[in-house]
């Protein structure tokens, strides 16, 4: 079961305007998240966002493995800005569950994190986060995160972006990350 609830009213508004956008029913999501750590680290949750909604990022790897899944390959999850609010809605393509050390290059590089070695050294700092560390007490794993810790590797392509969250096409300027609370020129 998702840790935030996919009938929460903003989640249901957003499900709708993507079903309007797209011509179609979507059925509702199966998990809704964000990625980076959401609200703990709301700049980068919103630039990642960002990249999977201009197709620059188009993978996610999670640890702990979910246990037991709550969402398989066909189902659609709905992505959160930094600050919470739906930004995307993404259908998983695929799942392989390994070990970290035997996540695949091009799979790293399609989370659109930079090169391998950066996707390795981010989600080792990702991880080693307490909050993740609880995260993974709380679900019965290990409590270190490391080589031999098994992840879920997940493929996905996004169905519906949000342009109004400020992260759209690139324009040819600089782009700049917005904190909340603090003006930009």
């Amino acid at each position: 079961m998702s840790a935030i609830d996919t009938s929460r009213p903003d989640i249901v508004a957003f499900m709708a305007k993507a079903s309007a956008a797209l011509g179609q029913d979507l059925p509702q999501p199966k998990d809704v998240f964000a990625f980076g750590g959401g609200a703990s680290n709301p700049t980068l949750s919103t630039d990642l966002l960002g990249k999977a909604i201009r197709g620059e990022k188009s993978a996610t790897t999670s640890w702990p493995v979910p246990n037991p899944m709550y969402w398989s390959v066909g189902d659609l999850s709905v992505i959160l800005d930094g600050e919470g609010k739906p930004g995307a809605v993404m259908k998983t393509t695929e799942f392989v569950k390994c070990k970290f050390r035997d996540v695949a290059v091009d799979f790293a590089e399609a989370e659109g994190e930079g090169p391998y070695e950066e996707y390795r050294k981010g989600h080792f700092w990702f991880y080693g986060l307490e909050e993740q560390k609880a995260a993974a007490w709380k679900m019965g794993e290990e409590f270190e995160f490391g080589e031999d810790s098994w992840v879920l590797c997940e493929r996905f392509d996004v169905i519906y972006p949000k342009p109004e969250v400020g992260i759209g096409e690139d324009d040819g300027k600089e782009s700049q990350s917005k904190e909340p609370g603090v003006e930009q020129p």
